[in-house]
């Protein structure tokens, strides 16, 4: 009975020195680590020191079985025979370091190094080195093996500030862990070992010795490796081209191919290996891109530009260059996030919407003349106006009055919230506040927001996911129109190549030339460009078309993709319209055609510009029914613009067929006895007026209309002025000349005068 409770006793000691054993805090790493960003196929993107100043990427955990095999070699041939601690080893280290007087051999283990590592390296004593044991023994019982080298890969010193196998193997192979050759882990295995004294800037010779020396070892190594780690053998043949290989020269410096994108991302994944979808070749390719056209923009004072690719199928960024990084603001702005206007990017969101909901046809004629509204007065970038055109080529041309006239009719506080809809963040004050300025540049966007934008529509169209405000049928629709826009000049010809890629893109060019825009889709990808200078200077030329364009093409032409969409889906319908208006025909419509449309109710009405109109015997003279015998009339078909769109749209297009005049006895009233000159008067010269200080005035020209409250569009030598209603005054800048100048009414009353400026 003693003996056994002597037994007991021991037993329950030990368990409760077990249990104070297992109560002993793991080691653990607290150190700040890099932030890592890496491409889709692994290659380094981009790193950013950890805060303690030194390289130590985050682990990986993907080295090559060679280095493993070489560490084992080098530091712990019995690694996976012990539990933590070799007393073998320890004892022959014991004896060789008291015969010598001092340190000259170590008896760690890889597990007592991890535990050495996570502690710092506090100074090696006979105490410290018993509590490494003690440690390395509780690491071994919380971790497998292969997680404990692990740790050790990951946060071995290899010279200088570089910690861990994975920046090791970048900053001195430019290569990751798991591409190491045998030469490259013999060198990495080495190093740990002195890394102060030893690593690739100095003690060149002894480096190599000790590299040699470990291959050496390699060709008979029997370190016991577990088959599932799958370690080959060096081969004799292969040990002799490993000794022929140099050791690098100096460190290589980080690479920094995606830098605005990584400061982006190090916002929430701060210490962390970011691995992004970044396609590697693309985007360097894509910096290429950009360095070239960063020479060209430059002579134009133009230093900022971004790119944003997405593969919209997978929802994945494939290239983000964020600024032109030879600009001088290159690391503080990402060009890519910034809010900057719009100019006419948006439009095919409101062309989209009003398919959508059947108040507006794919060829349906809109107006395209000056507008006054509401003290807001849209100009086409031209200067020219074309009276009337068919809505597809208003988006191709990226005319704004047609577009503030759709807007209008659509309501600009619903296309507020539809773009709040399509997450346009940019978008941050009321509607009221832009007003129908909204769809030609009144607003702000970012590159990043417009891309995703257009890339949801994308896939929308591809896979039927709901996920923008618009049916398939009308994104179908809008970028069938879409591909249609002429491309920039360094584009000429581009239809004859086999190669040449079919692409639905838009273009925006912001008020003062500040910003120039291109955005464009392939079958699987959204490429957005954005030209201009972060600090918002105009520069002359800056356009969409001149600037944007040209790097949007460059970068498309890098993709292996197209745009072959058709303009219709399964849930399309076509409508029959009538071929010159583009409205639902009607009997009067001689030609016609047809034109695919989400299934909606049409809301438009039908064609409103084919007219019977009645004519004298001779088919000469329009007639009237009370001026003209009754069974002398005829009548034929027209094609009749109202007067306001008819002045501007004969003028550019030769078969446009005016109404034939009025019978002589069916004449209305002369223009004179309906509007006449009040300035200037019949003697048609000019004096510019001058001010108190001596300055040049502007003169105020003014007509008076019987009725004033018709509208009248002022032009003087076919340039266009304004418009006025009500009052009609016109102040004008004007130089000395001869100019003529010429007023219509909105029935298509004509008055004009030649006047001379002194």
């Amino acid at each position: 009975m003693t003996r056994y409770r002597k037994l007991k006793r021991t037993g329950l000691i030990l368990a409760g020195l077990f249990l104070l054993f297992l109560c002993i805090p793991v080691p653990k790493f607290d150190d700040p680590y890099s932030t890592v960003l890496t491409a889709s196929n692994g290659e380094l993107l981009g790193a950013h020191i950890a805060d303690d100043g030194q390289w130590r990427f985050p682990a990986t955990n993907n080295y090559s079985e060679k280095y493993l095999a070489c560490v084992l070699e080098y530091e712990d041939q019995q690694f996976f025979r012990h539990f933590g601690f070799n007393p073998i080893a320890f004892i022959q280290a014991l004896v060789e370091n008291t015969k010598a007087g001092h340190v000259v051999r170590g008896g760690s283990t890889i597990s007592m190094q991890v535990v050495r590592l996570a502690r710092h390296n506090k100074p090696r004593t006979y105490g410290e080195k018993i509590l490494e044991v003690i440690l390395a023994l509780r690491l071994e019982l919380h971790y497998s093996k292969r997680s404990i080298f692990n740790l050790y890969a990951s946060h071995a010193p290899f010279g200088g500030n570089v910690v861990g196998i994975d920046a090791a193997a970048w900053r001195y192979f430019h290569t990751t862990p798991d591409r190491l050759t045998w030469s490259e882990a013999a060198t990495l295995a080495v190093l740990p070992n002195s890394p102060a004294m030893i690593h690739p800037g100095k003690s060149r010779d002894k480096l190599l010795d000790k590299r040699d020396a470990l291959l050496h070892r390699m060709t008979t190594s029997e370190v016991y490796i577990p088959k599932r780690f799958q370690v080959s053998r060096l081969s004799y043949e292969d040990y002799e081209l490993a000794l022929m290989e140099r050791l690098p020269d100096k460190p290589y410096d980080m690479p920094m191919l995606a830098y605005h994108y990584m400061v982006d991302q190090e916002k929430i994944h701060k210490g962390e290996q970011i691995c992004s979808g970044i396609d590697y070749n693309l985007q360097r390719n894509v910096t290429r891109i950009m360095e070239r056209h960063y020479e060209i923009h430059t002579q134009n004072q133009i230093e900022n530009a971004a790119v944003y690719v997405i593969d919209y199928l997978k929802n994945q960024v494939v290239a983000y260059i964020g600024n032109n990084m030879e600009a001088k603001d290159a690391s503080m702005v990402d060009m890519v996030k910034a809010q900057r206007s719009t100019g006419s990017i948006m439009k095919p969101f409101l062309f989209a919407a009003m398919l959508d909901e059947g108040s507006l046809l794919p060829t349906m004629l809109l107006p395209d003349v000056p507008l006054y509204l509401s003290g807001y007065t849209p100009r086409n970038y031209s200067g020219q106006y074309w009276g009337a055109v068919p809505a597809h080529v208003a988006l191709q041309n990226s005319l704004n009055a047609p577009f503030v006239y759709l807007l209008k009719t659509y309501g600009h506080q619903r296309f507020h919230a539809l773009l709040k809809r399509l997450n346009i963040s940019g978008i941050v004050f009321d509607s009221d506040h832009y007003g129908l300025s909204l769809i030609v540049g009144g607003a702000e966007a970012s590159l990043y927001d417009l891309v995703n934008a257009y890339g949801h529509m994308g896939r929308e169209l591809a896979t039927g996911e709901d996920l923008t405000p618009f049916s398939p049928e009308s994104v179908a629709i809008t970028f069938d129109v879409m591909k249609g826009l002429t491309r920039p000049s360094n584009q000429t010809g581009w239809s004859g190549f086999s190669s040449s890629k079919q692409v639905a893109w838009k273009t925006g060019t912001s008020f003062g030339f500040r910003d120039a825009w291109a955005i464009g889709l392939t079958n699987r990808y959204v490429v957005g460009v954005w030209v201009g200078n972060s600090d918002g200077e105009g520069r002359p030329g800056l356009t969409g078309v001149a600037s944007a364009a040209p790097i949007l093409f460059d970068v498309v032409n890098l993709l292996n993709d197209s745009y072959t969409r058709p303009a219709s889906t399964p849930e399309s319908i076509e409508v029959e319209v009538c071929a010159e208006s583009g409205y639902p025909n009607t009997e009067l419509c001689k030609h016609t055609q047809k034109v695919w449309m989400p299934d909606v109710e049409i809301k438009t009405g039908p064609c409103p510009y084919h007219k019977k109109i009645f004519l004298d015997s001779t088919r000469q003279y329009q007639v009237l029914p009370d001026c003209y015998p009754v069974d002398q009339k005829c009548y034929d078909t027209y094609f009749v613009l109202p007067p306001a769109l008819e002045w501007f749209y004969k003028k550019h297009s030769a078969f446009y067929k005016p109404l034939p005049a009025l019978y002589p006895s069916c004449a209305t009233a002369h223009p004179d006895d309906l509007m006449a000159f009040v300035y200037p008067k019949s003697d048609a010269r000019v004096t510019i007026p001058v001010g108190i200080k001596g300055d040049r005035q502007q003169v105020v020209f003014e007509i008076a209309h019987r009725n004033p409250g018709k509208t009248i569009y002022w032009t003087m030598n076919d340039v266009f002025l304004g418009q006025t209603r009500w009052s009609h005054q016109m102040p004008i800048d004007v130089e000395r000349g001869t100019y003529v100048l010429r007023c219509v009414d909105e029935d298509g009353v004509e008055l004009s005068r030649k006047i001379v400026v002194n």
